[in-house]
Parts: structure tokens; C-alpha cells; sequence
């Protein structure tokens, strides 16, 4: 029976007698099944696996091959119904018609990388109350404020395919050769990290050779990435968003309604006190685990804000995100999605990391910083149920992102390098050969490179944190390529490569300063970290401004709105778009994207900073609010995008019946305007007038592209820019107002 906490104060420490040593690393409940343990997951000559080894072994060969077939085949039969041409335009951008439900549940898959479940709980783990939040915080802005940069994109280079065909169009060769380093560099880091946390949990939990499990991950990935590119990616990171939420809403009921260890936010608190007395956290307010007020926990949250704008402003695929949606969907998917993705490091790590501190898990420091507090946290409240649980969602978080990673790097080789410099006038077939020879190659190098790093000794804390000092600098020149006219090129290579140049030398000079000179210890060192970070993108930033003021640059965004497509696109064209209307969302987006951040990053914490160490209706209040949260982000999550796509649902469920129905509504709409009953003209949409099509066709590729159609009543708009298509008719004279 385990010991009951001891009442506050007076705590009781846990009896080591029959341990052969005097002070394992924690049980201070002293929990029977875990006495004398020093570690989790046993030590590296004798570990322990929750799992068996056929578990891990289902789970990355059978369960990423089972589902490739699936959305393989799903996006065959897509194409079967709706008679979808696979253009090089349609494999690299999804036919720029994605709605705002399904953008924004690809933005959240792309953002939820192993780390964000596995690293929200470490920092849980080592800082407390503050950890979750900083990891939220700190990385969900960056996604909001995009959707100011998604909206410039459909208004200054409607036809791009990769933000670098942006900066090629405005500023030359040289810079676009400096920012497609950093590019490739970033997908490098992130898909660094998917492998490092992949690979530890399938080991940890299951006891696949860690070399073995890092070369097998990316094999399902590879296989619908190829098929379909990113209108598969998409369909998978729906599929994978929906069930991680499932999960991770599960887990915060578990822990803080139904386990009897834990059971209720009370309880939580009683025990996060009793750790704070016994194990206290250092440069906490009275060492607690239950404050805001933390140097490292705060230290950590700038780090993540410097780094996560890196791996998204820098990272081609929120770009693309961005490019495959509607104009409308564009920023209203990023700053949904933005919102959503919130609650998963915070909810889960508000659950599982907590409760690993409050129960004193034996969980090693090495441990932790591999990312397996979850794992443990989850297989001492479900048992194997836990841990095979975390298992799929780790591998889900992995295979999504690492599809998006392929995507963008194949988007970026057969753009940015093929077309640019080796075969200037590429076909489209050529377009997509070569992004599924690079899919495939840059794949294989996954695996290498989860292996390489895993025998370097490289963590997956230490990658998180170094992010920012090696890409960092890249982050406003990118930023003024698309926002600032004046902004030059000699500006933003000044400032990348400056920026780059003075963050490696502060981290590393920082570094030298510490005992034992320049390792991986000291360069890991929290304060060391945050120095290089900051230096990275702030001087960065300051030498690009001061360089385009003293040579700027006159861009009236003609270069970056002509950029060439290989093959038709009537998506990509917005003849009939107001540009006030995209003005208008900027600023909108731009509003909103400010004001949120401010509320998430600089209001909540000022609010939390007077409770001090937070009281039992404090902490019973912070808890209710990271299930709520997870709660509404998993509702919104699971039903918005298929609400949104449900004409298209039906008429895969019915294998093409319900779109004949369709066709029935269009020809009796057509014969009612023919006989002068109507206008051709259609209504307003999303800022764009919409006209109606003939024909089987048109309904066709209306229900490809999800509009909402209803069942009966009036045909709504078949071809408007969320319904996936383009004009067809002239639209009337401008005296007709749009909107956004």
C-alpha cells in the first residue's frame, strides 16, 4: 500500500531499507512498485519495457504501412469521383482550395512534433506550473501572427509555391541561395527532433533497437507522401490531429477525475506541495512547483518564443499551409489552429508532466530530458493501455510532421533548385518526378539522421533549445520579404548571416566562460542558451532594418505577384479579388494576431505573478481551465473540417450518388436562369463573386473541394473560392461591395 502524503508541514521521507542504495532518485511516496528504483525505464545495461518488443515494431511498420495504404487509396478514390488531375500545381499546393476546419487541423498536426509532447512534460517535470504554460505560450504564438503573412501571400504572390520563389522574385540570386540554406536547414533541425523523441519512446517503451526504429519511422510516412503529396499529407494530419486530441483529452479526465493516486486537482496540489518541501525546484519562489514565479521556467519561455519563430517563419511547410488554402481560410486557419494547437502541450503536460512530479516518479534527469515523463506518467496511470497510448500518439505527431517535412523539401528542391537553376523550363510531370525522388531520398536520410545524432549523444532538450541560435537570424529578412517594400536584399543577407555569426559566437563564448571551456554541458546551460538565442534574431533584425534604411529597396510587388506556374491553376488567380478586401483581413488578422499574443504572453503571466505559490482554488481553477481548453480544441479539431467537407464525404460514402443528385440541382438552377428566373451572377463569398457552372462537372468539382452544399433548398455557390473553383462567368459591374 503506498504511503499516504504527509500532511503540511512535516513531511516524511521514504525508507530506503533493503535498497543497495542509500538515495534513489525520487519515490519520495515511497510507491511499492517502484522502491529502490534509481530509474523509469531500468538503467542502459538492464533496462525495463513496459511494452513488448512486437508492440513497437506493429505500431512503425505495421500501423505506418496500414495506414499509407489507407490514405493512399482514400486519395485515389478522391480522384476517381471527382476526375482530380494530378498536376505538379495539385501535388505541391492541393489545388490552393483548402478550408479553414481542415487548414487548420493540418497547422496543429504540423506543430505537434514529438517534442511538444514529450519536451511540455519535461519542462512540467523540472519547472512545474510554469513549464506548460511557457511551452504553450511560447510556441503558439508564432502561429497566430503567421496568418498575417499567409493573408500578404495570396495578395502579393498569389502563384508562389515556396516562400523562396518570393525572395528569388524580389531580391536575386544570392539572397534566395542564403535563405534556401537556412530552409533546408530548418527542416533538417525539425526532422532532427521528430526522429530523436520518435525513436526514444518506441525504445523506451518497447525495447526496439534505437538505430532500427529510427530508420523504420519514416517508412509509412514515405509511402502516401509519394502517392498523393500534401492533399495526402493533409488528409493523414487530419486523421492524426483527431486522435491525439482524443488521447490527450483522455489523459486530463484520468489524471484528474478518475485515478485514485491523483483524482482530483485537491489532491494534485497537496502533493505538488509536498514535492516543493522535499525535492524543491531551483530559482523558484520557495522552490515550488506551484508558481509563475520561476527564472528557468521563464528563461525556458523565452528561449521557445526566439526558437519556435524560427521553425515556422523559416519552415516551408507553414508556407505552404498557407499557399493551399483559400484567401479566407488562409489566416483564419492559423490563428484557429494557433489557438488550438495551445492545448496540447498545455493540457497534457498540465496532466502527465505534473503528476509525474506529484507522485515522484523515479525518472531520471537523463530520462527526462530524452522525453519520457509522459510514457511514465502514462503507464503508472493505465498500465501498458498508457504506454501503448503514448506510443501511437508519439508516432502519429512523428509520421505527420516528418510527411510535412518531406512535402516542403521537395517543394523546395524541384522549385528552388530544378526549376531555378538546372531545367528553367520543366514540365509538370518532370516537377513531380523530381519531389518524389526527393521525397523518397530525403525520407531514407530521416532515418540516417535520427541514428547519427542518437550515437552523438545529442538530446532532444538540447536540440529544442539550440534551434533558435542556428536559424534565428533568418526570421525578419524572411519577415520583410513579404511585409516591408523597403526592406533590401543586401539587408537581409547582412542581417541572416550577421545574426548567425554573433549568436554562434555569444552561445559559444558564453559557453567558454563556464567551467570545464566549451561541451555539451556548459553549451546547454539554460542562461548560455538564451543568450545566443536572443543574439541570433534580435541583431539580426536590427542589421536588416538599419541596412534597408541606408539602401532600400523600391518593391511595388509586381516581381513577386508575376512569378511563373508550370501548369494551369485558375486557383492561383484572383482576377476578380479586391485587393481592399485582403487589405482589410491583413489588418484583421494583424489586430487580432497581436492582441492574443499579448493576452497569451505578456497579460497571463502578469496575472499569475500576484498569487505567488498558487493556492488550492488557484491551482483547482488553472487545472479546470487546461481541460477546458483541451476539450474545446479537440471538439473544434475533430468536427469543424468535417462539417466543412461533408458534401464530399457524402459523396465518397456513396460512392458518387449523392453528386448525381447535384447534377439534378444544377440543371433545374440552369433551366430556372434560363428562363430569366435568376442571375447568373451568384452571391458574395469570401470575398469573391461568385458564377455558377454547367454541367455534372462543375458539381463535381464543387463537392471535390468540400463547399457546403445542403441536401435541400437553395444551390448554394458551386464554384467560389471555397468551394475549390474559379470563375466561369463574368461577374457584375463593380458597384457590388465584396468582403473577406
Amino acid at each position: 500500500m503506498a504511503t499516504s502524503p504527509a500532511p503540511i508541514p512535516g513531511f516524511n521521507l521514504p525508507s530506503h531499507e533493503g535498497c543497495d542504495s542509500e538515495a534513489p532518485w525520487r519515490n519520495e511516496l515511497d510507491l511499492p512498485q517502484y522502491k529502490c528504483n534509481e530509474s523509469f525505464f531500468g538503467d542502459v545495461s538492464n533496462p525495463t519495457h513496459p511494452l513488448a518488443i512486437w508492440t513497437g515494431y506493429f505500431v512503425i511498420v505495421g500501423l505506418g504501412v496500414s495506414f499509407g495504404i489507407f490514405t493512399v487509396l482514400l486519395v485515389a478514390l478522391e480522384q476517381y469521383l471527382f476526375s482530380t488531375v494530378m498536376t505538379s500545381e495539385y501535388f505541391n499546393t492541393a489545388g490552393r482550395s483548402v478550408k479553414t476546419g481542415l487548414s487548420a487541423s493540418v497547422i496543429v498536426s504540423q506543430w505537434t512534433w514529438s517534442a511538444t509532447l514529450l519536451q511540455s512534460s519535461n519542462v512540467a517535470y523540472l519547472y512545474g506550473v510554469s513549464g506548460p504554460f511557457w511551452y504553450a505560450a511560447g510556441a503558439s504564438c508564432q502561429v497566430i501572427l503567421f496568418g498575417m503573412l499567409a493573408v500578404l501571400v495570396k495578395l502579393r504572390a498569389p502563384t508562389s509555391h515556396t516562400f523562396l520563389e518570393i525572395i528569388q522574385a524580389r531580391w536575386g540570386r544570392v539572397p534566395h541561395t542564403v535563405f534556401l540554406v537556412f530552409a533546408l536547414t530548418t527542416s533538417v533541425i525539425v526532422t532532427s527532433m521528430l526522429q530523436l523523441g520518435g525513436a526514444a519512446v518506441v525504445n523506451a517503451l518497447t525495447g526496439v533497437n534505437l538505430d532500427l526504429a529510427s530508420a523504420l519511422i519514416p517508412v509509412g510516412v514515405i509511402l502516401y507522401t509519394l502517392a498523393g503529396g500534401l492533399r495526402a499529407t493533409f488528409v493523414a494530419s487530419y486523421f492524426n490531429t483527431a486522435v491525439i486530441m482524443l488521447f490527450l483529452v483522455t489523459f486530463s479526465f484520468v489524471v484528474f477525475t478518475q485515478h485514485g493516486d491523483i483524482g482530483s486537482p485537491d489532491k494534485m496540489w497537496l502533493l505538488l506541495q509536498r514535492a516543493s518541501k522535499i525535492v524543491p525546484v531551483e530559482n523558484n519562489l520557495d522552490g515550488s512547483y506551484l508558481t509563475f514565479w520561476s527564472r528557468d521556467g521563464l528563461f525556458f519561455g523565452l528561449i521557445n518564443l526566439v526558437g519556435n519563430f524560427s521553425t515556422v517563419f523559416i519552415d516551408q511547410s507553414y508556407w505552404q499551409s498557407a499557399i493551399a488554402a483559400t484567401p479566407s481560410a488562409s489566416w483564419k486557419g492559423f490563428l484557429l489552429g494557433g489557438l488550438c494547437w495551445f492545448a496540447i502541450p498545455f493540457t497534457l503536460a498540465t496532466s502527465l508532466g505534473l503528476s509525474a512530479v506529484a507522485l515522484s516518479l523515479p525518472v531520471t534527469t537523463a530520462e527526462a530530458a530524452r522525453g519520457l515523463v509522459p510514457p511514465a506518467a502514462a503507464g503508472h496511470f493505465l498500465g501498458s493501455a498508457g504506454s501503448a497510448v503514448v506510443l501511437v500518439m508519439t508516432f502519429l505527431a512523428v509520421t505527420s510532421s516528418g510527411a510535412s517535412e518531406q512535402i516542403a523539401v521537395s517543394s523546395i528542391v524541384a522549385y528552388d533548385i530544378y526549376r531555378t537553376h538546372i531545367n528553367p523550363r520543366c514540365s509538370g510531370p518532370q516537377v513531380i518526378f523530381v519531389s518524389r525522388v526527393v521525397i523518397l531520398t530525403f525520407g531514407l536520410l530521416m532515418g540516417g539522421l535520427g541514428i547519427a545524432l542518437n550515437h552523438i549523444g545529442v538530446s532532444l532538450d538540447y536540440l529544442y533549445r539550440l534551434m533558435g541560435v542556428l536559424i534565428g537570424s533568418a526570421v525578419f529578412p524572411v519577415a520583410f520579404s513579404i511585409t516591408w517594400g523597403r526592406a533590401s536584399g543586401v539587408g537581409a543577407v547582412g542581417g541572416a548571416l550577421g545574426g548567425l555569426v554573433l549568436g554562434l559566437s555569444t552561445w559559444l563564448g558564453y559557453a567558454a566562460t563556464l567551467d570545464g571551456g566549451i561541451n555539451l554541458e556548459t553549451t546547454g546551460n539554460t542562461d548560455v542558451m538564451l543568450a545566443g538565442n536572443l543574439m541570433s534574431i534580435l541583431s539580426s533584425g536590427l542589421i536588416c532594418t538599419l541596412i534597408s534604411f541606408v539602401r532600400p529597396d523600391d518593391c511595388d510587388w509586381s516581381s513577386t505577384q508575376s512569378i511563373p506556374l508550370i501548369e494551369d491553376d485558375p486557383n492561383a488567380f484572383l482576377p476578380f479579388e479586391r485587393a481592399e478586401a485582403l487589405e482589410r483581413a491583413f489588418k484583421r488578422v494583424a489586430g487580432f494576431g497581436v492582441l492574443i499574443t499579448a493576452l497569451i504572453v505578456v497579460v497571463w503571466p502578469l496575472l499569475a505573478l500576484p498569487a505567488r505559490v498558487f493556492s488550492r482554488s488557484y491551482f483547482a481553477f488553472y487545472a479546470i481551465l487546461s481541460i477546458a481548453w483541451g476539450v474545446i480544441a479537440a471538439s473544434i479539431m475533430i468536427v469543424l473540417p468535417v462539417w466543412e467537407s461533408r458534401q464530399s464525404i457524402l459523396v465518397v460514402l456513396t460512392l458518387g450518388m449523392y453528386a448525381r443528385r447535384l447534377e439534378a440541382a444544377e440543371a433545374a438552377k440552369d433551366s430556372f436562369h434560363e428562363s430569366g428566373g435568376g442571375s447568373e451572377a451568384g452571391d458574395e463569398e469570401g470575398g469573391y463573386e461568385v458564377g455558377y457552372a454547367d454541367g455534372f462537372a462543375a458539381a463535381r468539382a464543387a463537392v471535390a473541394a468540400g463547399s457546403g452544399m445542403p441536401l435541400d433548398g437553395e444551390l448554394p455557390d458551386l464554384m467560389g473560392p471555397d468551394g475549390g473553383g474559379h470563375r466561369l462567368v463574368e461577374p457584375p459591374e463593380p458597384s457590388h461591395r465584396t468582403s473577406f
